[in-house]
């Protein structure tokens, strides 16, 4: 069976599995461009409309968004951009139609989860993403900011969740902050699932944007387990300060105040040596160790005279990731996750 098939279980005959994503999610990319899931930005067959040009009504029972919906209930997943697809994180928990999903391929009512890249915006720069720290200038940040009333806000109406953000980090932009501020004005039982580099995500910064008692799932982008490694991949970090963070989302999570506490993990040829401690480093704190791939999306990795790219076949540290891979026993636990692409990686010869 060869990747794509074993991604959606395509050979059991006796269950069909649907992702759910197309019939109850949405991801606005900061440029305008909408997609049914934020892992298939970089998939053009993925994208369902443009807010510059339509309005939400439109793209979100578009011909293109409709045609997705009817494939996924065909489990036909062309458009999907497969490599970079989490099956078991909030996004792909693939689900039988009868758990309450409506699976119409014309939604009557606006998306359950919604899913914001506001700006590019980040107090960190993580090498695989960005060369330098991203500052908007005040007119950018004036016409980011017209959007959260134009846009964003309307699209929320039926939303149970929030999610922020793909792009930039929700405390260290401060368009997002003002979005989130006037989210949870507007819509009081709204929750909020919130990706990070964790620098920020402190009670105070919480409480200011008003999310801190209304937090659901929370993910710290940090790609390494101890400080060495991380002063190689994030750039303007503060490694003591995210774990003192890391601590608080923890303690939360064991109270039942946030819903699930993830620890994100972009492999590169900078840290993949670290992936058992940081399997260990998840468990120690309570989280789920998720891992990607490297992927170059916003032209980084194209300009950058280092190899990160380790997954790829042709990298000369290939075999070592797979090595690095294929010495741990099991890749999914109660505190890891890997990317299904991985799982190919470690158990096929090429």
């Amino acid at each position: 069976m060869n990747f794509f098939a074993q991604l959606f279980n395509f050979g059991n005959k006796n269950k069909k599995f649907i992702c759910p994503g197309a019939f109850s999610q949405v991801y606005i990319y900061y440029d305008g461009r909408v997609f049914l899931c934020p892992d298939c930005y970089m998939s053009p067959e993925a994208q369902i409309g443009n807010l510059n040009e339509q309005t939400f009504d439109e793209i979100w029972n578009s011909e293109r968004a409709v045609l997705i919906r009817e494939n996924a209930k065909n489990m036909i997943y062309s458009h999907c951009a497969v490599r970079e697809c989490h099956v078991k994180t909030n996004y792909h928990i693939r689900v039988m139609p009868s758990e309450g999903i409506d699976f119409s391929v014309k939604q009557r009512k606006y998306p359950k989860m919604v899913c914001v890249g506001p700006d590019w915006e980040c107090n960190a720069n993580c090498i695989m993403c960005r060369p330098s720290l991203s500052r908007l200038s005040d007119e950018e940040l004036s016409k980011f900011n017209e959007k959260i009333e134009k846009w964003y806000l309307p699209i929320l109406k039926d939303a149970k969740e929030l999610t922020l953000s793909t792009t930039s980090d929700p405390f260290g932009s401060r368009n997002t902050r003002l979005l989130m501020k006037r989210a949870s004005e507007k819509y009081p039982k709204l929750k909020f699932n919130i990706m990070t580099n964790g620098i920020l995500c402190d009670k105070y910064n919480c409480e200011q944007t008003g999310i801190w008692d209304r937090m659901g799932r929370i993910m710290f982008s940090v790609h390494a387990s101890n400080q060495e490694v991380y002063d190689k991949v994030v750039k303007n970090g503060n490694f003591e300060k995210m774990c003192e963070n890391l601590k608080l989302m923890s303690e939360l999570k064991s109270e039942g105040k946030i819903k699930a506490l993830y620890l994100g993990f972009v492999i590169s040829s900078k840290n993949y040596h670290d992936i058992p401690s940081f399997c260990e480093f998840a468990r120690v704190n309570n989280a789920v160790a998720l891992f990607w791939m490297c992927r170059d999306w916003g032209g980084n990795l194209a300009n950058s005279d280092e190899q990160l790219e380790v997954w790829k076949r042709e990298h000369p540290k290939f075999k070592e990731l797979q090595k690095v891979l294929r010495s741990i026993s099991s890749l999914d636990t109660d505190y890891s996750c890997f990317n299904p692409y991985l799982k190919y990686i470690r158990d096929n010869d090429f």
